[in-house]
């Protein structure tokens, strides 16, 4: 069984390309990102499944791990009009 710290070498192991990719897919279709995750664990000779990649996220989320992450505009764009342009606002508690 894999762990927390295997998952967070693997990320660590990414260059910021992938890991803008990888945010933008996990918020335009969460399991793209999980399969392409286990793609690159896999690459890197770990094995998680999907369940332990959403409950690392989870976690790393929780911890706020995943705030140092710079998208692009076209992640932007997405999350824009993602469910009415209310995505963004939601994320920081603001339910207007």
């Amino acid at each position: 069984m894999a762990t927390l710290e295997q998952f967070k070498q693997v990320r660590a192991s990414v260059s910021p390309e992938i890991e803008t990719e990888l945010y933008g897919l996990l918020i335009q279709d969460l399991d793209a990102a999980v399969q392409r995750m286990i793609g690159i664990a896999s690459e890197n000779g770990v094995s998680f499944t999907a369940d332990e990649v959403r409950a690392y996220l989870r976690e790393m989320d929780a911890e706020d791990e995943f705030d140092d992450i710079e998208l692009d505009v076209a992640t932007l764009a997405g999350m824009l009009s993602k469910e009415d342009g209310c995505y963004l606002r939601r994320r920081q508690g603001d339910t207007a």
